[in-house]
């Protein structure tokens, strides 16, 4: 018998470069970034996240409504940590959510990548994206998911720093692909 993966993702904040004043609080001085990781057999979920590097990580924007989309996947919150920032007096909650499967995994990575290629929160297009994702055939989002990967891999390694604006090209194909834009 096979055993499937199991995937963590948390979220996590970094410093801008420029602080950008356009946001109040947290916003205006940090990104915050979602980061996958592998559970290794045996591993205890809220010890993977944060203990060695990221299979993945990309900025990310709708936290709440990425927060939502595992649940429909059948993720769980393992744990909600209050993380501060470096030198400042903020905090943030840093939920660490267990994702069950391989399947579930590159959908929610597919989702996470194509919201955050949305500027305005529209609900019609956030709950079309989510009835597609859902419904679409696990070959597909395989291809799409590794597609993204690989972006991640190649471009993080060439130390472009619009990395994660190409990567994040795939995102913005899927909502051109079945007019979601």
């Amino acid at each position: 018998m096979a055993r499937e993966g199991r995937y963590v993702f948390t979220f996590t904040a970094r410093k801008r470069k420029k602080p950008y004043y356009r946001y109040e609080g947290i916003l205006r001085t940090h990104r915050f970034y979602i980061e996958y990781y592998s559970l290794l057999e045996g591993q205890e979920p809220s010890r993977a996240a944060g203990n060695g590097e990221a299979r993945i990580a990309f900025p990310v924007r709708f936290m709440e409504l990425v927060l939502d989309f595992s649940r429909e996947l059948g993720g769980e919150t393992v744990e909600v940590r209050m993380s501060k920032i470096r030198g400042q007096n903020l905090y943030y909650e840093k939920p660490i959510v267990l994702l069950p499967n391989e399947v579930a995994f590159r959908r929610h990575l597919l989702f996470a990548v194509t919201v955050s290629t949305y500027k305005k929160p529209l609900e019609a297009r956030f709950n079309a994206l989510r009835n597609l994702l859902l419904t679409m055939n696990a070959n597909l989002i395989n291809i799409l998911s590794t597609i993204v990967m690989d972006r991640y891999r190649e471009l993080k390694a060439s130390s472009n720093p619009a990395w994660h604006w190409h990567m994040l090209r795939v995102g913005r194909a899927v909502k051109v692909l079945y007019k979601l834009d």
